[in-house]
């Protein structure tokens, strides 16, 4: 397959040395992969950058359904957050910040408390019942 033009969208070789190591690895049993990572990378950002449905991504790039699949499977194990995750950190020591500190445990739990549904139904019926409180001592005034 011949060199295709770089679209606005496409990785540069910077960017691809920094990435590259985050993807997971080629699997140790089966085909070996069709395309490389970096062009299904580059449809995925094209399509992101363009806005375009996956089925109109042009001809020289992979084909749809392979980088959507790509997309979604990355996006379930969590690579995306992991590249973002990497990258703003090592944006943050480039420009001299320090590494932010890590929460302490016991916050970790109250946080990790508060997201359940159970205590959000709480939140939602004592929140309620004030409020029907307050309306009983209005009218007692």
């Amino acid at each position: 397959m011949p060199p295709r033009e770089p679209y606005s969208s496409s990785l540069t070789n910077s960017e691809w040395k920094q990435i590259e190591p985050l993807l997971p690895a080629a699997k140790l049993f089966g085909r070996p992969p069709r395309y490389h990572k970096r062009d299904i990378l580059d449809a995925i950002f094209y399509a992101v950058r363009t806005g375009c449905a996956w089925r109109l991504l042009p001809h020289d790039l992979p084909p749809w359904r392979i980088v959507y699949y790509y997309f979604m499977v990355w996006r379930r194990e969590g690579l995306w957050q992991k590249i973002h995750d990497t990258l703003r950190e090592r944006v943050r020591l480039k420009s001299g910040k320090k590494k932010p500190r890590p929460l302490r445990s016991s916050i970790l739990r109250a946080l990790k408390y508060l997201t359940t549904e159970e205590c959000a139904a709480m939140m939602l019926e004592r929140r309620l019942w004030d409020e029907s409180d307050i309306s009983w001592w209005i009218r007692l005034v």
